[in-house]
């Protein structure tokens, strides 16, 4: 299963338990066990009338979710206190009575179009409900969300699945760098580390050297097993000399076709069918800044833009939130345009997912994705369409451009930054 602490796991299934009591939250042994296991949970804001600031757990940040300001708005004080009749956050009442961090913090939770209670939300996982695999994950001392890669993983991941080597060798590879394998834990216990040698031969390995590397790994580790379960021990020399003909063995009977593959060319922008409108957009993040750049552009038929608009946007949130601010956005511009059929087409996979198959999420991109659907509902017809980055570009790029602005902007065709990337589009749609 890939679980090395079964004191850890059985934890992890517990608190499972404890989560399904949390919705009977009226019995006693509700209340006591949401006391012992839901330190990790906190409270997602709807019309804050049910959490205190400074008492409850519900600022979203790794580590500690209570309020660490000075109590100046009193000690049992409401979130509703702190948002507007409208329902919006009051930004002035929050600068000036929290700490920066939080304050920022607390202004980037995105607000409901609607008013709801608030609820409480496993923070570890990304649709806010508590999995035992988030259970565990936080247990072993991990942060963030559970099973999410940094672009570091994403990156080293991405080289080694590419490898002309076979597939249960790339699998007993990807165990080895998590410490799936008992003997890797051993040795992480004694100094050496198998994420920091694999990430080193990474940057330092040509490719063959990876891919023999690999195989050389996976023999010692059957060397291991057989002198533990038959106590037969293979040599250096031998291990070495069966992973060199294993490889040569393997890629030769594969024929090389795997470091050869054929170059597909990139997807391009698909114009939308006649009498509908495609609305693209995408956001994009400067960590310089802490802000965060939001793009829209709506195109017809023929490839002409109708209108385009470049939001930033200073926020601490995740960028699939971001995305869906964007989203939101090229749908409000379409609907305040009054146009009726409308394609909306984002290069995030997760809420375009989430949107086509109406997932509801706990956690506050929940929010966002009803936000988008409320807006959607008021077109007579409306589809949610994923596109790579290739066929997105023009979105991508005043989503760029808004990172360089301080105030939102709206064209009815667009800035010079997009002309050649629309141009390009129209070329191509006009020879397909």
């Amino acid at each position: 299963m890939g679980f090395r602490d079964l004191r850890l796991f059985n934890k992890a299934i517990l608190a499972k338990q404890a989560w399904r009591i949390h919705t009977q939250p009226s019995s006693l042994v509700a209340r006591v066990l949401q006391g012992f296991y839901f330190t990790r949970a906190r409270w997602k804001i709807g019309c804050g009338n049910d959490t205190y600031i400074y008492h409850d757990r519900w600022l979203p940040r790794d580590g500690c979710f209570k309020i660490s300001s000075p109590r100046v708005l009193g000690n049992f004080a409401k979130v509703n206190d702190i948002i507007t009749a409208s329902g919006s956050w009051d930004s002035s009442l929050i600068r000036s009575s929290f700490h920066q961090d939080e304050a920022e913090a607390i202004l980037s939770l995105p607000r409901p179009r609607h008013s709801c209670s608030d609820s409480l939300i496993w923070h570890y996982d990304k649709k806010g409900d508590y999995i035992v695999r988030s259970g565990y994950w936080v247990a072993t001392g991990h942060s963030g969300v559970a099973g999410s890669s940094s672009s570091n993983t994403t990156a080293w991941w991405t080289k080694y699945w590419k490898l002309h080597i076979p597939p249960k060798i790339k699998i007993f590879i990807w165990k080895a760098y998590h410490d799936w394998i008992p003997t890797c834990a051993n040795l992480a216990n004694h100094g050496c580390n198998m994420n920091e040698l694999l990430l080193s031969a990474n940057d330092c390995l040509k490719t063959e050297e990876l891919e023999l590397l690999c195989i050389l790994m996976w023999r010692f580790w059957f060397r291991r097993n057989k002198w533990k379960h038959e106590k037969q021990w293979l040599d250096d020399e031998s291990c070495l000399s069966w992973a060199r003909q294993h490889l040569s063995d393997f890629q030769h009977f594969h024929n090389k076709t795997y470091h050869s593959p054929v170059k597909i060319p990139p997807k391009r922008w698909e114009a939308p069918v006649m009498g509908t409108i495609k609305v693209n957009t995408d956001a994009a993040w400067c960590s310089q800044k802490k802000k965060f750049g939001l793009g829209a552009v709506i195109r017809d038929s023929a490839g002409s833009v109708l209108a385009s608009v470049a939001t930033p946007v200073y926020a601490l949130v995740t960028v699939v939130v971001a995305e869906g601010w964007a989203l939101e956005r090229g749908a409000t511009l379409a609907r305040q345009l009054r146009f009726s059929a409308v394609s909306l087409e984002s290069d995030c996979l997760e809420v375009i997912k989430a949107l086509v198959k109406q997932t509801k999420f706990k956690s506050e991109l929940g929010h966002v994705l009803d936000s988008i659907s409320d807006v959607c509902n008021s077109f007579d017809k409306h589809i949610f369409l994923y596109t790579p980055r290739s066929g997105n570009q023009v979105a991508h790029n005043l989503a760029k451009f808004a990172l360089a602005i301080d105030y939102e902007q709206t064209w009815p065709t667009g800035p010079t930054c997009i002309a050649t990337l629309v141009a390009a589009d129209f070329q191509h749609i006009s020879l397909s």
